[in-house]
């Protein structure tokens, strides 16, 4: 079972990989893939992860952003828990209520809060307020965290994560990056259903 600030390096690195992708991220990849792979015991990439960033800028925006014919996997968790596909529905708001729940704002005008990168950075936060609680022996807030990451994850991520990482690995061609780190993040995923005691 993974330590706490191995969850917590591992949401990072998921945030981080699902986000818009920065020259950060490249100096960053082959030690943070080496995390990943050591983490979860998961077979190294097969394919060259030394990506050129405009290479993988035009894989995410083609993945998650715009492509003729539609998008293969919108980020947002509410194409996959609203009727029809409804971005910014009653999810949404849920997402947004955890947030500021926690005293954290999410600005208007940018991004919905549901997107997957966000969500993962959240429970990322959430790991680490588990963490210094733990430290501090702090046992009542500990708990209250670990609650907040399950009912966080019971509710609002993993009812669409899976689908949207099968999405993801579906799409042909694609950037083998994005496809390596969906078969990741739902093996994560997975162990987390396992901590947490959700299905």
């Amino acid at each position: 079972m993974l330590e706490n600030h191995q969850r917590q390096d591992l949401y990072r690195f998921f945030a981080r990989i699902f986000s818009y992708p920065d020259h950060f991220l490249i100096e960053d990849l082959d030690a943070e893939v080496a995390t990943v792979v050591g983490l979860l015991s998961a077979e190294p990439p097969t394919d060259d992860l030394s990506p050129l960033l405009s290479d993988l800028q035009v894989g995410y925006t083609e993945l998650f952003i715009s492509k003729h014919g539609g998008v293969p996997a919108p980020p947002y968790g509410s194409v996959y828990l609203e009727e029809a596909g409804q971005l910014m529905g009653q999810t949404t708001l849920c997402v947004r209520q955890a947030y500021e729940g926690e005293g954290l704002s999410h600005e208007e005008g940018g991004e919905p809060p549901d997107l997957i990168s966000t969500e993962l950075e959240f429970l990322y936060y959430l790991v680490g307020k588990e963490i210094a609680a733990l430290s501090e022996d702090d046992l009542s807030m500990a708990h209250t965290c670990r609650q907040k990451q399950v009912d966080f994850c019971h509710t609002l991520l993993q009812p669409w994560v899976k689908q949207f990482c099968q999405r993801v690995l579906q799409v042909e061609g694609s950037v083998p990056l994005y496809r390596w780190s969906a078969g990741m993040l739902l093996a994560f995923c997975m162990q987390e259903e396992e901590l947490y005691g959700v299905s």
